[in-house]
């Protein structure tokens, strides 16, 4: 837009500084101070476009409420306000229009601002870039600047009442200069019009104007009210040069790593070296109020701790500067305690030496008194060549071999198993899926989204058959690993985004351990596969894992077999095989543990009073009510169920249909399994629990009818009732 003359902004000053006298009393402080605050985040929104549609942009950054509620309480003032027409204004160049039709339209429940503001860049083009362009200009002009200056009428002090007289005067500006410019543009009736145009004109300035001069020291005093400690946080950091800061100032220049090769002292805070220039490192922080009992060393290659004297306190994580639009300096704001003193930082590091990334970081602060520096480990090699030290040699470890994972589309969640001595048929049966009908990876995957129908990709490798389950588990659990090692070994690994994992070894049918990944093992049998195998130190967990799956089983595996199962893109539907019965626990001294336990409560002490076979008759009592219930009382895999009082091959298939899907009947199918339990008791507990869902809405009345039934001494055969 052309320049705007001096004597139109000189002219439009006076009636804007009365306009903004009359406006910023009325604005609420709660949104004022969301306002007020956006120049903390100045670095964080860049331009998203040219012209009025990217500066419209601006109402989108804000999100619907904050107009919206500016809007309600200012949109009968800015109605009535009386401000006066400049036709010197309406003289200033703008985009013509040409008389062409415009059609506008509108994304459901787009704000009311947002709707405005697009009639307005429709019809009047031109009209919104004024207003902001005005406003930019006259938020310099001596009278206005005057105002942006002057503190809230209730003399607020704290941080809350500084932002919110911050952001009120700014918008005041913008809600006068809109007003007066609209209206003399004759799209001034509109108050929707005039706020979206006000707030599209105020938050550049805000963000890019500095606090005022008294709200740091209320920002502090507020954080300090309300410290507590320990405090931690944690997020990615890219790092600048081959290092990132903890500092209360600006990213040091330059730093000397050479006493220590990790940490230096740095104006206003400390400098980290990271192994490569421009890597993006994990950083996490840890804020305690006295020195930590213990060194972490575990899964750390260097751990060093340096004194530093905070002038004010609250130094933050700094990174490379951001690109435009893209965020501030680092992800990490205001992390140490909010007051000045002398401070040690304990930096521990990790994957410095590795090329491929993940470096890891973590920082321990707390207050001390000044002490000299104290380097608790130093394995690294660019801590040995930063400090003029011989470098070690390359240490190699069991899990390297297996590290691929890490990268791969098994990362985050997967199970890995592997079949001695097997055939890709056979491990495809054993899993409880048809090697005759095999599917694309792609329809399988969005069938265990949508559906949780697990699904195998299956590979032979030397001496052995490798399957995989991208973020299942089926090989994790006992009954298919029993399936799956018959007349053979076979393991598995299971891990998922939480951190869970497990381990499972099977030998001929049997589960001979089954653990979570650093639980410990007692067992002989087991000294040899888990040798040498760190699990404490969490780094490359699942690598390791793998490790003893190669071990256990004899067979290697590695991404290569990985890329060409991916390759052949084919898996196989899972119908899961149903899962293991177990007996009620027993005391040592060999009584039944089952006081309360079950549906019936402190009654189920009476249902293990009873001869098995009665338990066993409770059982499929309850079986039979659950069928009635669901409208399967005449259905002929229930009724050889209930006669034969087994599982049926057939009802075993559908019971396995029913754990997958739409789940059809599955309470009903678990009742029939459950009543197979060779525990009698076992089997009266589990199918009354299992019967209970099935019944539904008749729950309480069911549990009533068993309860009866236990007290019916006389009864002979529940079965019947």
């Amino acid at each position: 837009m052309t320049s705007i003359p001096d004597a139109i902004v000189e002219e439009l000053g006076s009636a804007v500084v009365e306009t903004m006298r009359v406006v910023r009393p009325r604005i609420p402080g709660s949104p004022a101070a969301q306002l007020g605050r956006l120049g903390l985040s100045r670095n964080e929104f860049g331009a998203d476009g040219e012209g009025e549609a990217g500066t419209r942009a601006e109402l989108g950054r804000l999100g619907q409420l904050l107009p919206e509620r500016l809007l309600g309480a200012l949109e009968l003032l800015v109605a009535e306000l009386a401000v006066p027409e400049l036709p010197n204004i309406g003289a200033l160049p703008s985009a013509p229009q040409d008389g062409r039709a415009v059609v506008i339209g509108y994304m459901m429940g787009a704000s009311e601002t947002t709707a405005a503001i697009d009639r307005l860049v429709a019809f009047r083009p031109g009209a919104l870039g004024l207003v902001v362009a005005l406003t930019a200009r006259l938020s310099a002009h001596s009278g206005v600047a005057a105002q942006l200056r002057t503190p809230a009428e209730d003399g607020a002090v704290d941080e809350d009442g500084i932002a919110a007289a911050h952001g009120s005067a700014y918008l005041a500006l913008g809600v006068a200069v809109a007003t007066i410019v609209l209206r003399t543009l004759g799209q001034g009736d509109d108050p929707a019009t005039v706020i979206g145009a006000a707030l599209i004109a105020t938050c550049p300035l805000l963000r890019a104007v500095p606090m005022p001069p008294e709200y740091a020291v209320a920002h502090i005093a507020e954080i300090r009210d309300a410290y507590l400690y320990p405090r931690s946080a944690a997020g990615a950091v890219q790092a600048l040069d081959h290092c990132f800061a903890l500092t209360e100032s600006d990213f040091p220049a330059t730093a000397d790593f050479g006493a220590n090769g990790l940490v230096a002292t740095v104006p206003g805070g400390i400098a980290v070296r990271t192994g490569t220039a421009d890597t993006t490192v994990s950083v996490r922080v840890h804020v305690f109020e006295d020195a930590p009992a213990e060194v972490d060393l575990t899964g750390w290659d260097e751990v060093v701790e340096v004194a530093w004297t905070a002038s004010r306190g609250l130094a933050s994580i700094l990174g490379a500067p951001p690109s435009p639009g893209h965020g501030g300096y680092g992800s990490l704001p205001e992390q140490t305690p909010p007051w000045p003193g002398t401070y040690r930082v304990r930096v521990h590091a990790t994957g410095r030496d590795d090329a491929d990334g993940g470096e890891s970081y973590q920082l321990t602060v707390w207050r001390s008194p000044a002490t000299d520096t104290v380097v608790h480990k130093r394995t690294d090699r660019l801590g040995h060549r930063l400090r003029g030290e011989v470098e070690p040699p390359v240490a190699t470890r069991p899990e390297d071999a297996y590290r691929w994972v890490e990268k791969s589309a098994l990362a985050e969640a997967a199970t890995i198993t592997v079949v001695a001595a097997g055939d890709p048929d056979t491990v495809v049966r054993a899993f409880g899926a048809d090697p005759a009908t095999p599917a694309r990876m792609e329809a399988l995957e969005d069938r265990a989204v949508h559906n949780s129908e697990p699904w195998i990709a299956v590979a032979p490798v030397t001496d052995a058959v490798m399957a995989v389950e991208y973020n299942g588990y089926q090989g994790s659990h006992a009954p298919e690993l029993r399936a799956l090692s018959r007349g053979t070994r076979a393991a598995s690994l299971y891990w998922n985004i939480n951190g869970l994992t497990r381990l499972s070894f099977a030998d001929d049918g049997r589960i001979l351990a089954a653990f979570e990944l650093g639980e410990p093992q007692h067992d002989p049998a087991l000294e040899p596969i888990l040798r040498d195998l760190d699990f404490d130190d969490y780094r490359h967990l699942i690598a390791k894992g793998l490790v003893a799956v190669e071990r256990f089983t004899g067979s290697a595996f590695g991404e290569d077999d990985l890329a060409r199962m991916e390759t052949a893109g084919i898996g196989f539907a899972v119908l899961p095989l149903l899962g293991e019965l177990y007996p009620v626990p027993r005391r040592v001294d060999g009584s039944r543990a089952n006081h309360g336990h079950g549906p019936l409560g402190t009654d189920t002490d009476l249902l293990a009073d009873l001869p098995a076979e009665r338990q066993q008759a409770m059982a499929w009592w309850a079986v039979r009510r659950a069928a009635e219930c669901s409208h399967l009382a005449d259905d002929p895999d229930v009724i050889a169920c209930l006669a034969t009082r087994t599982l049926t091959p057939e009802a075993e298939l559908r019971a396995r249909r029913s754990t997958v899907g739409e789940r059809a009947n599955f309470w009903v199918w678990s009742a029939v399994h459950h009543a197979t339990n060779p525990d009698p008791l076992a089997a009266a507990i589990g199918t009354l629990d299992a019967a209970r869902y099935a019944v539904g809405t008749v729950a309480a009345e069911f549990i009533d009818e068993a309860r009866t039934l236990l007290a019916d001494t006389a009864a002979t055969d529940i079965s019947e009732r």
